[in-house]
């Protein structure tokens, strides 16, 4: 996929077009999981992570500022959330 698709894809989802969020999750998923196995270190945990993290980016779809991030930053963003929260409360 070329630049200009994913570009298209990130303003069809803006406006909560599921198939563009589709196309951008098949296209995304190895790279969270990857991500999310690197600060894990557990393949399991990862997938259920993985789609954790889809699933609440859907769910605050109205929130993503595609003028300001690629989903591509926005989408690691929340699968690092997904990583502090799987941890536990911090402590200090």
């Amino acid at each position: 996929m070329w630049r200009e698709d994913y570009e298209e894809l990130e303003k069809r989802v803006a406006s909560r077009d599921r198939a563009a969020f589709s196309a951008l999750e098949r296209a995304y998923t190895n790279i969270v999981n990857t991500f999310i196995v690197t600060k894990l270190g557990d393949q399991r945990a990862a997938r259920t992570l993985t789609e954790r993290t889809f699933t609440r980016a859907w769910d605050v779809i109205d929130r993503y500022p595609w003028r300001d991030f690629s989903f591509h930053v926005w989408i690691l963003r929340i699968a690092r959330d997904e990583v502090d929260n799987s941890r536990g409360p911090r402590e200090n």
